[in-house]
């Protein structure tokens, strides 16, 4: 789906882009045993900062790998609905180079959901259904469609069904992702620099930065 969405942005199928919306949440803390048993060093601050650092840096990547390194952020990070780690919900906004704006939604007390994925462009809108944990916790309904795509200059087409299979689950989604990691490996091309991992950190680490001092924040950090 991710790769299908990639595509449909640099085929020129949604023109420029506009805005880029990306929720990735799960719905660990409201899970007791997560919190105090063996997994409860995602809820400490030493070990792991905050769950925003935890789980919404891989979000803060596929923003940058759809649309490039951002240049500012806005954000709010905070506890909202829960107490047992530095925070559970944050929202942030990146401005990119071209002038996009890239929304990141984490929270890791989210229990169902839709629209994984939004992207909105002056050709065309794409929108990706079960692309997180959330989204996968409730069975799809009767025709649901994974990816589909809007075109503007064919109007009559309606919704146009990518034909990505929906995953059978958040673990299938994940034990995916592995098979291009793997051919990558063996190729001996790796799909993620270390450059990568710095700019997808920067960005969450901006955030923090923006949401802490209620400002917007450039990227990189110096």
């Amino acid at each position: 789906a991710n790769i299908r969405m990639k595509r449909l942005i640099d085929d020129g199928s949604v023109g420029r882009v506009g805005v880029l919306r990306r929720r990735h949440c799960i719905p660990v803390l409201f899970n007791e045993a997560f919190v105090t048993g063996p997994s409860n060093w995602h809820v400490s601050a030493e070990a792991n900062m905050g769950m925003w650092m935890d789980d919404a840096s891989h979000a803060a990547d596929f923003l940058y790998w759809m649309l490039g390194e951002p240049v500012s952020v806005v954000a709010e990070i905070d506890n909202v609905l829960t107490n047992v780690a530095p925070d559970d919900t944050g929202v942030a906004l990146y401005r990119f180079r071209k002038g996009e704006v890239g929304i990141l939604f984490n929270s890791s007390v989210t229990w169902a959901g839709e629209n994984t994925t939004e992207i909105y462009g002056d050709r065309g809108v794409v929108i990706q259904n079960f692309g997180d944990g959330p989204s996968l916790a409730v069975p799809p309904p009767e025709g649901a469609v994974a990816v589909r795509y809007f075109d503007s200059q064919a109007p009559e087409k309606g919704w146009q069904d990518q034909g990505i299979p929906i995953p059978p689950g958040h673990g299938a989604r994940i034990q995916a992702v592995a098979r291009n990691i793997l051919d990558a490996y063996k190729a001996g091309k790796p799909t993620v620099t270390a450059r990568e991992g710095k700019i997808s950190t920067g960005m969450i680490l901006g955030s923090y930065r923006a949401a802490r001092e209620g400002r917007r924040v450039e990227l990189p950090l110096d």
